[in-house]
């Protein structure tokens, strides 16, 4: 026996197999309908579609076989997708490569194979539908034309199959983003509206301490309504794909200050201390909007979770080829349940000092822009309040 060698494009049709999704899918009537057809056009008592996976070759659809997949060092098809056009075996005791495969010496006992190729687009073959008989035959040119048709129509469906996949999934991403913006952006802004109702209805008998407190709470939930529609903005844009790091020489401490123009005002009203230390020379390797958008994620947290006149702590060195940058906190810190859940998509976020509940989509964001970067973010055990730290790779 002898076992078909690897495509010599095997790393991009592997890709390109992986790419359709339907490995050790269920069963679906399209594709089951063309291995019928292609049985009666043929006059063979088994007819399957192929797909070539690494170590097997797995059936999406199969008639008279029970079996779902086979080694791939014993398949036919194995050598079928090396070929163009119609790969036929028509009697495989008298043919060397298959004679003493135990396939054709036991059970299905196959005599008779012939495999068109599933092509992609892209001229990648994925597999085969293929024809097998446990009689010696030949097909003739209209049953070798029409399983050549076939094999198109299998790849057709692989494409439609894969593009209604994809529309669904924009869909549902769609409807995560209007519902998240409907149910984040709520809060805020009724924050905003209450305070200015009740700013403009009491303004003549109320103290000017009292205006000045309320006039910050407008501002501290104006300043939380900018980052939750930043955050949205870039997070919806990601889920939709349309976004992609654009890398550049970046200094650390830049990346870092020019956030702080956004954050003074917060960072006042709580009288909190910033404390960078970062050596100005330290510069990564990073999309800046991707990067400042992490920072200045980390930042707000940090302010959020920050008792009156704490301290806030931005740090970056260098760790082998990467820089690290952490910002730390002296809040209660995390949890270990929100430690364990705090890069999930889906999270509810712990009260601020204020008692307000965040919308717990930043740090998944964060993560997402991290992992576009080369990068990673994780959260650092420490005793004191929170600290995330992330890593990027640093300029040579």
């Amino acid at each position: 026996m002898k076992s078909a060698p690897d495509h010599p494009l095997e790393s991009a049709r592997m890709s390109a197999l992986l790419g359709y999704e339907v490995l050790d899918s269920q069963d679906e009537t399209a594709f089951d309908e063309l291995t019928e057809i292609a049985s009666a056009i043929c006059g063979t008592e088994i007819s399957l579609i192929c797909f070539v996976d690494c170590e097997r070759q797995w059936f999406k659809s199969r008639v008279g076989l029970e079996a779902t997949e086979t080694p791939r060092s014993v398949a036919f098809c194995s050598h079928a997708i090396l070929q163009q056009g119609v790969f036929e075996v028509q009697n495989a005791l008298n043919d060397e490569r298959f004679a003493d495969n135990p396939l054709v010496t036991g059970d299905p006992n196959i005599r008779f194979y012939a495999g068109a190729p599933l092509v992609t687009p892209s001229g990648l073959p994925v597999g085969t539908l293929c024809v097998i008989d446990s009689k010696p035959k030949k097909l003739t040119k209209v049953q070798r034309r029409a399983l050549i048709t076939l094999a198109d129509q299998v790849v057709g469906q692989l494409e439609l199959r894969l593009h209604n996949h994809r529309l669904k999934r924009v869909n549902e991403r769609r409807e995560k983003i209007f519902s998240v913006i409907a149910h984040d952006l709520r809060g805020p802004f009724n924050s905003i509206l209450g305070f200015s109702r009740s700013l403009s209805k009491k303004a003549d008998n109320t103290s000017p301490a009292r205006i000045a407190d309320m006039a910050n709470s407008i501002l501290t939930a104006s300043l939380n309504v900018y980052q939750l529609l930043d955050e949205l903005l870039q997070w919806s844009q990601h889920q939709l794909g349309a976004f992609e790091a654009q890398f550049s020489a970046c200094k650390v401490i830049d990346l870092v200050e020019s956030n702080l123009v956004l954050l003074q005002d917060s960072l006042d009203f709580k009288e909190l201390t910033l404390v960078i230390d970062a050596s100005p020379e330290l510069q990564v390797i990073a999309d800046p909007t991707l990067t400042k958008t992490v920072i200045r994620n980390l930042l707000t947290n940090a302010i959020k979770y920050s008792p009156k006149r704490g301290e806030i702590k931005v740090s970056a060195w260098v760790h082998d080829s990467e820089i690290w940058l952490r910002v730390s906190d002296q809040g209660k810190g995390l949890s270990d349940t929100l430690k364990q859940q705090l890069f999930k998509e889906s999270l509810d976020s712990e009260p601020d000092t204020e008692g307000d509940i965040g919308h717990g989509i930043g740090l998944h964001l964060c993560q997402a822009f991290m992992h576009m970067q080369n990068g990673r973010i994780w959260s650092d055990d420490v005793t004191l309040g929170a600290s995330i730290t992330f890593s990027l790779p640093k300029t040579r």
